[in-house]
């Protein structure tokens, strides 16, 4: 009785309903989301963000910790009962189908970073805003830099000063994804928001050409001959920043023109633009290979700065609507995604890169903040909100295990890096939420009361 219940049917691949929906992505992506409410509304009650919420929720059930979890026998009885091929309750395959999510995520983020880059407040504190996001930069690429390249060579390990500034570039990286997350959650204001926003969006582009320029250095060191030229390497990132605000500032006036000129009072309209616009940058990004980031943060930024306030705020309204679901789904799959078999194979070299990195973003922010002298809540927490990193040092620690692969008897060095900084993800992924949190809250800019998106 109870296998002519389960028996529909429906793919070709399985014959069994639960197996049938095990297999439907739409479905699966409802599941998610509906595991990732009630995630955050757990973490909500304890009082830490929902976003953490999110990324348990999906470490939780993603492939990583299932396949600690599940034995070789319950996988074969479920697959055998069921007529599937069981790899976890979310597969790998799976995860990689959302990819889509991401990408339109990421963008997202960015748009909205680009909204909170009014020129009108960024002329009060452009010049501190500036000084402290490269010194924090400098300082925290400094830091691990020497930290790694001591370590690696009063141990006795090759290739020190490799190591030391393609990580030291990588740790530059700060991750807007959690750090919008809780500005949009709590409804933050204050000091250190005004200066966090703009100094994200310049964090990422500094870091971009950081990066070129270490990897590049960091392979000459090795002794080796390359095709390609220092030059080239360094001057690709800076062609695809620049070509990244380029693409962006015309979708933005673009943009602009349209919704002063078509959206009259229809919310509907407006947000049917908005998205068509950025998703259109979002697909030129990837077809010309430029900045995730930078574009749809200039589209954004154009937008902010050619309306007015009143308008301003239904544009707000706007971002809040779409990019709730848009956040869930986001932090959801990040949880999925994080390789929990990473952590015990990091070793002392990872630790001294998470806990070096820290330091040099809190030093460096507190420094230069108290040398420009920005507020007090500047120079105590900013640093302390730097601290998540995700996407954009995955990306970073990617293209150098690519750049590796193809140098023979060195291809060990990038899937070193790789897995270090995967390591590490998972670390800042976790607890860099609650402590921008913490920091927010210690520096007075929470509204508790308005502490939601759906409200």
């Amino acid at each position: 009785m109870m296998m002519n219940i389960l028996s529909v049917v429906g793919t070709e691949s399985s014959s069994t309903l639960i197996g049938t929906f095990y297999e439907n992505t739409i479905f699966i992506i409802g599941f998610l989301m509906v595991l990732a409410i009630i995630g955050g509304k757990i973490t909500e009650k304890l009082n830490f963000p929902k976003v953490t919420g999110y990324i348990l929720m999906g470490v939780l059930v993603g492939p990583s910790l299932m396949s600690i979890i599940l034995t070789d026998h319950f996988i074969e009885t479920v697959n055998h009962t069921f007529d599937i091929d069981f790899k976890g309750i979310i597969s790998l395959e799976k995860i990689h189908a959302f990819k889509i999510i991401r990408e339109v995520a990421i963008g997202f983020i960015g748009y909205t970073i680009g909204l909170e880059l009014k020129f009108s407040k960024i002329s009060k504190t452009g010049k501190q805003v500036t000084i402290i996001t490269f010194a924090q930069a400098f300082v925290t690429a400094v830091f691990v830099t020497v930290a790694v390249i001591l370590y690696m060579s009063a141990t006795g390990k090759p290739n020190a000063l490799t190591y030391g500034l393609i990580l030291g570039a990588i740790a530059t990286a700060t991750a807007p994804a959690p750090i919008i997350a809780i500005v949009k959650n709590y409804r933050t204001k204050g000091p250190v928001t005004d200066t966090l926003l703009p100094l994200v969006a310049m964090d990422d582009a500094i870091g971009i050409m950081l990066f070129a320029i270490m990897l590049a250095i960091g392979t000459v060191f090795l002794g080796i001959d390359r095709e390609l030229t220092l030059a080239y390497e360094i001057f690709e990132p800076i062609k695809e920043i620049f070509l990244s605000i380029a693409i962006g500032v015309g979708l933005g006036y673009i943009l602009s023109f349209l919704v002063k000129r078509f959206n009259r009072d229809s919310e509907a309209m407006l947000l049917m633009m908005i998205l068509a616009t950025l998703l259109c940058g979002i697909g030129i990004g990837q077809v010309v290979h430029v900045s995730e980031i930078l574009l749809p943060m200039s589209i954004g930024a154009v937008l902010s700065n050619t309306v007015t306030e009143s308008f301003e705020h239904r544009l707000t309204k706007n971002t809040d609507l779409f990019g709730a679901p848009i956040m869930l789904a986001f932090f959801m799959l990040a949880g999925l995604e994080l390789d929990l078999s990473t952590l015990p194979i990091v070793g002392v070299l990872g630790l001294i890169y998470i806990t070096v990195r820290v330091v040099g973003k809190v030093l460096g922010s507190s420094v230069s903040a108290k040398a420009v002298k920005a507020a007090p809540t500047v120079t105590k927490y900013l640093g302390w909100t730097l601290i998540p990193q995700a996407g954009v040092a995955i990306n970073m620690a990617i293209a150098t295990n690519t750049h590796f692969e193809d140098i023979i008897g060195y291809e060990h060095i990038g899937a070193e890096i790789m897995t270090i900084i995967l390591a590490a993800t998972v670390i800042y992924e976790v607890f860099g939420l609650i402590i921008v949190k913490a920091s927010m809250s210690a520096a007075g800019e929470i509204d508790a009361q308005h502490a939601s998106w759906e409200k």
